[in-house]
């Protein structure tokens, strides 16, 4: 029989505070959730956070804050739910248009309330019963922003181009999985691990101010019900969410709350499963990138609300000037038929579709970490085929290749 498993939530607000005079508005506060599961000695701490971007430097500081605990650090698995209506912490990687929420020193504050967030969640485990499962979502939600004219051209179908994508243009797929992780817990409110693949860009026109966008409202309405609820991105890499109606963000989050609840009250929750985890990492070799000179100058000849792909390609000739490769690293949590997969950087939805294929489970739930260090990873043919996504991609054309084959071959070994 197996050991007795347990299960902690947690979430710390980290809502910025008005300055004066007001130059955002808050429409939701934001926060670090965090779940904590353990069973005997494995263990395992997935921390959500309502930002734009989780770089290896934060989440650095967080795991020195949990040496003094018995939390494993290489085991804090960190998502941002990548919106654009957060503080950015990460000055290199996209524009703030408000100045107030540019961040960008104030990293050991952001790193405190994760680090807070991880220990309240630790501190919260209880015995639990827990179980995996998914459905697809609504169509209408989302779409892949890589579509294609009538002659077969490329065209990205932007968000300030398009509240609602034409109908003229043939798109590629997209990944409508969602998934969900229940937690049961005597006399505690359960937890559900949510998981689905969109952009969080559904306010795309408040961006400078505040809110959890369509994630965050979600959890808002899940709590509502009873449940507490963190939220990982899936292959987000080319998805964007479908800005239609009045209130975009509510319909999305409304919709995906459903489906959640219907998933969540068709599982039946255990104790006797094992909690199997494993881990790989490949060196990948990274993009060509510019001299740090040249690069710098490149981005200091953009103005302001132009510089963004001029400022993450300086910080990647920075970052990695002397360095060969990028040490990319998978963590696998299995439980039961179901293996939850996560990875930083933003998948496409063809790598998701072609790893789940060749998974031997019945389900994988991809739980991306939007990064800078790893960027998008667009898949060879959308390299040759140009566009947005390859442009802030930091590994080279060949990455995702082998970024695919390491996932399917770390799921085996996990199964095995």
């Amino acid at each position: 029989m197996s050991e007795q498993i347990y299960a902690g939530f947690a979430k710390v607000d980290i809502t910025p505070q008005l300055d004066d005079p007001p130059t955002f508005e808050i429409y939701d506060p934001i926060f670090f959730r965090a779940l904590h599961i353990r069973q005997g000695q494995r263990q395992v701490t997935f921390l959500a956070a309502d930002l734009f971007a989780l770089d290896e430097g934060l989440l650095q500081q967080v795991a020195d804050r949990l040496m003094s605990t018995d939390i494993d650090p290489e085991w804090v698995l960190g998502g941002a739910c990548h919106l654009g209506t957060g503080p950015t912490l990460f000055q290199h990687y996209v524009n703030q248009p408000t100045a107030a929420l540019k961040e960008f020193d104030n990293d050991e504050r952001y790193a405190e309330a994760a680090a807070e967030a991880v220990r309240l969640a630790r501190a919260d485990a209880a015995p639990a019963r827990i179980a995996v499962g998914s459905a697809d979502a609504e169509s209408g939600l989302q779409y892949n922003r890589r579509a294609h004219d009538a002659e077969g051209r490329l065209r990205m179908v932007s968000l300030t181009e398009f509240p609602r994508p034409p109908e003229d243009l043939r798109y590629d797929a997209v990944h409508r999985q969602v998934g969900v992780l229940r937690c049961e817990r005597e006399g505690r409110t359960p937890i559900a691990l949510v998981n689905f693949g969109c952009h969080a860009l559904s306010l795309w026109d408040l961006r400078g101010n505040i809110s959890g966008d369509y994630p965050g409202r979600m959890a808002a309405i899940l709590k509502e019900q009873g449940v507490d609820a963190l939220f990982f991105e899936g292959a987000l890499g080319n998805v964007h969410p479908v800005r239609e109606g009045a209130d975009p963000c509510e319909r999305i989050a409304r919709s995906l709350a459903g489906t959640v609840l219907r998933v969540y009250g068709a599982l039946e929750p255990v104790g006797d499963v094992e909690l199997v985890l494993g881990t790989g990492t490949i060196a990948v070799a990274l993009h060509e990138t510019m001299e740090v000179a040249e690069a710098r100058r490149a981005w200091e000849a953009q103005p302001p609300e132009k510089e963004g792909l001029q400022r993450y390609q300086y910080w990647l000739a920075e970052h990695y000037q002397d360095r060969p490769d990028y040490r990319f690293g998978f963590h696998v949590v299995a439980i039961g038929e179901s293996a939850l997969l996560h990875l930083p950087g933003e998948p496409f939805v063809e790598t998701a579709r072609a790893i789940a294929a060749a998974a031997p489970f019945a389900r994988v739930l991809f739980l991306a970490n939007p990064c800078p260090e790893a960027g998008y990873l667009p898949t060879v043919a959308a390299h040759a085929e140009g566009g947005d996504e390859p442009l802030l991609a930091a590994l080279h054309e060949g990455a995702e290749a082998e970024i695919r084959a390491a996932a399917i071959e770390v799921l085996q070994q996990v199964a095995q």
